[in-house]
């Protein structure tokens, strides 16, 4: 660890079940020498989490590997399910709704959102599912439901329209529809498909007649095809594994949807910094056009 540290330590946000770890990451460049140990050591600690070790990155390049896309919302959805059911017949109701939101200019964690919801059509949580995520039936009994959780969301993004730019499009869409779309400085990334695709728009919005935001809608990065195709693999890797190629291991609860959202931030930001990719879309979605496949599979 380098002496010439200076640490920023922001003030944590709580949600109901978890402690937001608003983790920054050290400014290098303007540090002065005299930085104490603790603060040293606090910083090592915040580095390890997302598996840097202050030497070898310049979060100055991140501009050049990302001309477009300063920042990312990373969400990570728990669903319920039984278990016992195929895939595609799983019930599959949003139970967990988090977002990290990441710039990646900086290398920092700006803000979390959480909650929990309750689902419409079983709101029973499946003893498999409790199993496999660790969530139970008094948290979502607690819980808000999925329309409310949505504006909740909403709330969220509106809290970092100074950041987010064109202006997230919020509410319902006007009668004529949206004025035609900008590029934007930011893009949602999730750890495959399903959480949008399936979790989201063909089950939780379907389910309770509500629109996924235009903010969600359009292009976003699958997290598992962009490791797929940069390191070659043939199959898709599951976060642990992908931690693994930098000998790191999977820092909180495996299927706590915002330990999970976290890793997605860990991650993309070791992508960046570490293999060096030109940050891009990857994935499409929309609920209204036909070249969606979530589209296809709403008009069938």
């Amino acid at each position: 660890m380098d002496e010439d540290v200076r640490v920023v330590l922001p003030e944590s946000r709580s949600s109901d079940s978890h402690e937001s770890s608003h983790l920054l990451l050290a400014d290098v460049r303007n540090a002065g020498a005299g930085a104490v140990d603790n603060e040293a050591d606090q910083l090592s600690e915040q580095l390890n989490m997302l598996g840097f070790d202050g030497k070898d990155t310049d979060y100055n390049l991140m501009a050049a590997k990302s001309p477009t896309i300063r920042y990312l919302l990373c969400l990570d959805i728990e669903a319920n399910f039984t278990g016992k059911l195929p895939f595609t017949k799983e019930d599959h109701e949003v139970i967990e709704l988090p977002c990290v939101l990441v710039d990646i200019y900086e290398g920092k964690v700006i803000d979390e959102f959480h909650t929990f919801v309750k689902p419409t059509r079983n709101p029973s949580i499946y003893k498999h599912c409790t199993e496999f995520t660790g969530i139970t039936q008094e948290q979502v009994d607690k819980a808000p439901t999925f329309s409310d959780a949505i504006l909740m969301l909403d709330e969220f993004i509106k809290s970092h329209m100074d950041r987010l730019k064109p202006t997230p499009r919020i509410g319902a869409m006007p009668a004529k529809g949206w004025p035609p779309k900008e590029s934007k400085n930011y893009a949602w990334v999730t750890d495959g498909r399903a959480d949008i695709e399936r979790f989201l728009c063909l089950k939780s919005c379907k389910i309770n007649g509500v629109r996924l935001p235009d903010y969600m809608q359009g292009r976003y990065i699958d997290l598992k095809l962009l490791y797929k195709q940069h390191f070659h693999e043939r199959y898709y890797r599951k976060m642990s594994d992908m931690l693994a190629t930098w000998k790191l291991d999977f820092d909180g609860r495996v299927h706590s949807g915002l330990d999970d959202a976290r890793q997605v931030a860990r991650i993309m930001l070791l992508m960046l910094s570490r293999e060096n990719i030109l940050l891009e879309c990857n994935r499409t979605v929309y609920m209204t056009q036909n070249y969606s496949f979530v589209a296809r599979q709403l008009r069938n």
